[in-house]
């Protein structure tokens, strides 16, 4: 296999394509010198090569502003002992890697490894048009532009950040033999803006799919984006202070996501979370059951395996408001002596496995979302929730609220500015009050430990009782 290649059109094909047999040939080599090798006292040790292709970039006015393509390859090895784990990853064939992993020193923790960057070109706007392979991602991207435009004639400007990767995979075990997985997603961060007067005004929408670009609907992404845009023109100063919040469902999954989940894998159970020793007992509201499903199809967190052959499976974290389980790697199951889940993901081979979400899935409740909302006297309506900043030790979070409405005497009327949102994490979940039926599936990206991977949530509409809403006035 090979390393670090030229980002030209034949080989940006080539590994769009991988070559399956070569990547299943290094896979076993690296996998029958570690047999070869096997000490009693290893718990695990895993292989993992590694092809992808990724494309990002911003469109503009209309066109193809910018993109950069990444093409990278290679391979790196794991072995889990008492001590701790080795990791050694390189660009191309060595035979001398496992030697190298057998002769280094055990890192004290999963922070550190050996490993070579990927070769970054940056394609003029121009001639990445030209390559063929961008044809049904211009598609896309034209078709959202010109949707969103023909919503509603205040719409000025349509700006698409995208990344679109295609990644193939072979990992292998000491005690299993080597499988195949396909990692190809379509990312999107849609920014729209409206103009009337000396107003302005933008809706975000952030969709994503497991697959090709053409597999999203453009022309409902550009009218949503336009309606949010459009809609947030006429926006009041949010209000200042503790009030009911109802969470549009897909993407407004990610406030469980991150305010009360991350707490729940298992690297950091071991640092003693606040949920640390406290399965079998009721963290949340009853109604609610938080499940992490590896398999959802479309989502963008799915796979077939982990990235230390681990099947994908869904594992049920809260059952009806009680603690069930945890996320793990082989790893952090071992040392907390839990069930083994198919949650050990990185960013490429260039980093170690470590616990991760796949995709965060609220299960529905009996309500619709407008009997929640007319449930609701006074409060807001956070129909986007975007990035915000979370406190892992306590589970204290801001989050920015980019497209939301009031709710008043049970109604939505006039939509409010950008403002945020404030709680902590496990007060949300036992502060959660309705859930909708109304399950939707959305697309985040999620950063841990400088690994930033895609991540999906799934969910209804929610309300929880009461958070801390920030205000523009």
């Amino acid at each position: 296999m090979t390393g670090q290649q030229p980002a030209g059109r034949e080989q940006g094909r080539l590994l769009a394509q991988p070559d399956q047999d070569r990547m299943t040939q290094e896979s076993e080599v690296l996998l029958a010198q570690l047999r070869r090798r096997r000490r009693s006292d290893w718990l695990e040790g895993t292989v993992l090569v590694d092809s992808s292709v990724r494309r990002n970039g911003r469109y503009a006015d209309g066109r193809l502003a910018e993109t950069t393509l990444v093409v990278d390859a290679g391979m790196a090895v794991r072995l889990l002992t008492p001590d701790g784990f080795r990791y050694r990853a390189a660009s191309a064939p060595a035979d001398s890697l496992v030697d190298e992993l057998l002769g280094g020193k055990s890192p004290a923790s999963g922070r550190r490894w050996d490993g070579a960057a990927g070769q970054r070109a940056s394609w003029d706007a121009a001639g990445a048009a030209r390559e063929a392979d961008t044809a049904e991602l211009m598609a896309l991207l034209d078709g959202i532009d010109a949707a969103a435009r023909a919503q509603d004639p205040r719409i000025v400007q349509v700006l698409i950040f995208f990344d679109v990767v295609r990644r193939g995979v072979r990992i292998g075990s000491l005690d299993q033999g080597v499988v195949e997985d396909r990692r190809d997603l379509v990312y999107l961060t849609v920014r729209t803006v409206a103009k009337t007067g000396d107003r302005i005004a933008a809706g975000f929408y952030t969709p994503g799919i497991a697959g090709a670009p053409g597999l999203l609907d453009a022309a409902a992404i550009g009218r949503e984006s336009a309606v949010r845009a459009v809609h947030s023109l006429e926006g009041r100063p949010a209000p200042v202070g503790e009030f009911p919040v109802v969470v549009a469902g897909g993407r407004g999954i990610v406030l469980l996501h991150e305010a009360c989940c991350h707490p729940l894998e298992g690297d950091e159970v071991l640092k003693g979370s606040i949920y640390s020793g406290r399965v079998g007992e009721r963290i949340a509201a009853p109604g609610v059951t938080i499940v992490d499903d590896a398999a959802l199809p479309d989502a963008v967190g799915s796979h077939r395996y982990d990235d230390e052959r681990v099947p994908a499976s869904a594992t049920t974290l809260v059952e009806d408001g009680v603690l069930r389980s945890f996320l793990t790697d082989r790893e952090s199951a071992l040392r907390l002596g839990t069930s083994l889940t198919s949650n050990g993901r990185c960013h490429s081979y260039q980093q170690p496995p470590i616990p991760r979400m796949t995709n965060t899935c609220l299960g529905a409740g009996a309500l619709t979302p407008e009997e929640i909302i007319a449930d609701t006297p006074r409060g807001i309506y956070a129909e986007h929730v975007a990035g915000g900043e979370v406190v892992e030790a306590t589970g204290e979070f801001v989050f920015r609220v980019t497209n939301g409405y009031y709710i008043e005497n049970g109604r939505l009327t006039d939509p409010i500015a950008e403002t945020t949102i404030a709680g902590n994490g496990a007060k949300v979940l036992t502060d959660i009050d309705a859930i909708g039926n109304d399950v939707q599936l959305g697309a985040a990206k999620c950063g841990k430990f400088g690994q930033l991977i895609p991540v999906g949530v799934s969910g209804p509409t929610l309300r929880v009782a009461s958070m801390l809403v920030g205000g523009t006035s």
